[in-house]
């Protein structure tokens, strides 16, 4: 079987059908987390006001095999693509996730503390360019 290991970033934005209480939110890092480790997916998701957004990094095969796992998942409505391309480098060097109470987190999970601290917003990201607006 051939890998492709073309490396890509994808961006998208969904909304969520009923707010996600501190405990999904832990439960959604934890499993994130150790998921994005496996694959060696590197970014930032942000669940603010009932809505997704998130940039995952990483080889192509396996951001396509999270994508799918996104557009399947039922938390998410109203899902938009809004990039998926090539890229040299990465903007990020690690995944992590910020939502309400996200330092909250550490008490629970001391050992995802990388995941909700010292956060790599790269202000020139389309992404985060539409959120300040």
């Amino acid at each position: 079987m051939n890998k492709n290991t073309q490396l890509v970033s994808l961006s998208y934005i969904s909304n969520t059908a009923v707010e996600i209480s501190l405990l999904g939110n832990l439960r959604l890092l934890a499993h994130s987390f150790l998921n994005n480790q496996k694959y060696n997916i590197t970014g930032l998701l942000i669940y603010k006001n009932k809505q997704f957004a998130q940039v995952i990094e990483g080889d192509e095969d396996a951001i396509e095999r999270i994508w799918s796992k996104i557009q399947r998942d039922t938390r998410h409505t109203d899902i938009q693509l809004l990039s998926k391309e090539p890229i040299i480098h990465r903007s990020f060097t690690k995944w992590s996730m910020l939502f309400p109470e996200s330092e909250k987190a550490v008490e629970y999970f001391p050992e995802m503390v990388e995941a909700v601290r010292d956060l790599e917003i790269p202000a020139n990201h389309p992404l985060f360019k539409m959120l300040a607006n």
